[in-house]
């Protein structure tokens, strides 16, 4: 991201996107009540009975509502109108933004906090996107799901009776050419709507080794190279977020978010197991904790910094600000995706301790 231009007297910064982690970014940085301002297109109506036309011109919204919409590479802002072309916009209606790759945009906060400010200038740490396919398989039985660095979603169960080795061989091969088929169906679908990075096939046995030779000699087959496998213990969800944990995708975390936020969370889950006075959670435990530089890695939820009044931003501010002052790290995380919904259930803000705080 661009950072174009910091007005400090009206607490203003322009800034440009690149990329959809700027995107992201802004979602995160962008509150209620923020003013933006930003060339955008706004259907006129001026002779009764139209369609009207759309015209090109400069709005300033008051935010009511932001949302990211990661597959069509799109930020919407919702808010009504401050300032704009009086001739054609009434002001206090509702307009909407749609933030785009590349785009301008100005934003004007009460308060900058400085985690905001530091987000800005941050956000291209991570590929823009890194888009992986996993196909959870065993006899029978296929877990599908789309795994990007800000979502998971599982697109597809698929169950299919296998006579087992009494029945005629002919029986058994014949339905698992049927349930490769109906994966390989999807597969193709997601290949031709996405960009995928990475497809990993995991599961026990050699069903997945079965399921590649069936599809290696398809016509048009031309995303081998971009298969990986990986043993896992079944066919279902659990088998996903079990890969996403292992050695085996240990080479691409370094530039993949959902990777290292993944191990993250699993660091935090094997330190409760561990001694669980190594871990803090809460506001109010967390600030105490930070005060005293006691907190090597913080973790909070996305949601947790959106959704919350003026007041805990303030402290929630202050204590990024004592952990990064005492040589700790800050990892905001999408809720999104599986590790941000189990930082969620584990209290939305967490914090890794240096030491005991009973030993200070």
């Amino acid at each position: 991201m661009k950072i174009l231009g910091i007005n400090q007297k009206h607490r203003e910064i322009t800034v440009q996107t690149e990329n959809l982690n700027d995107l992201w970014t802004l979602y995160n940085v962008i509150s209620k009540d923020d003013e933006i301002s930003s060339l955008t297109q706004r259907r006129i109506v001026l002779k009764e009975g139209t369609r009207g036309d759309r015209k090109l011109m400069r709005l300033k919204l008051k935010v009511e509502t932001v949302s990211f919409h990661e597959f069509s590479n799109r930020l919407r802002i919702k808010g009504r109108i401050l300032e704009g072309p009086e001739d054609f916009v009434s002001f206090g209606t509702y307009h909407t933004f749609n933030i785009e790759i590349p785009h301008k945009v100005s934003i004007i906060k009460e308060k900058w906090l400085n985690h905001d400010i530091k987000r800005l200038k941050q956000s291209s740490k991570f590929d823009s996107n890194f888009i992986m396919l996993f196909i959870a398989i065993e006899t029978g039985l296929a877990t599908i799901a789309l795994i990007t660095n800000f979502r998971h979603e599982r697109i597809a169960t698929i169950r299919k009776n296998i006579p087992g080795k009494r029945y005629k061989q002919s029986y058994r091969n014949k339905a698992l050419i049927e349930f490769f088929g109906d994966i390989e169906r999807i597969l193709k679908e997601k290949l031709e709507n996405y960009n995928i990075n990475l497809i990993i096939i995991c599961g026990p046995g050699n069903t997945k080794d079965h399921f590649i030779n069936s599809i290696k000699n398809l016509p048009g087959t031309t995303y081998m190279n971009k298969i990986k496998t990986c043993h896992a213990s079944s066919g279902t969800e659990s088998a996903i977020i079990e890969t996403l944990k292992s050695k085996e995708l240990a080479n691409i975390k370094k530039s993949v978010k959902i990777l290292q936020e993944t191990h993250l969370v699993e660091k935090i889950i094997t330190q409760f197991a561990k001694d669980a006075d190594f871990v803090v959670v809460g506001l109010n435990e967390i600030s105490n904790a930070s005060e005293r530089g006691a907190v090597k890695h913080l973790l909070i939820a996305d949601i947790l910094i959106r959704g919350t009044d003026k007041e805990n931003k303030l402290k929630i501010e202050e204590i990024i600000t004592n952990v990064e002052n005492s040589g700790g790290s800050v990892n905001i995380m999408s809720t999104e995706n599986i590790p941000g919904e189990q930082l969620v259930n584990l209290g939305s803000i967490v914090g890794i301790l240096r030491y005991k705080l009973d030993q200070i």
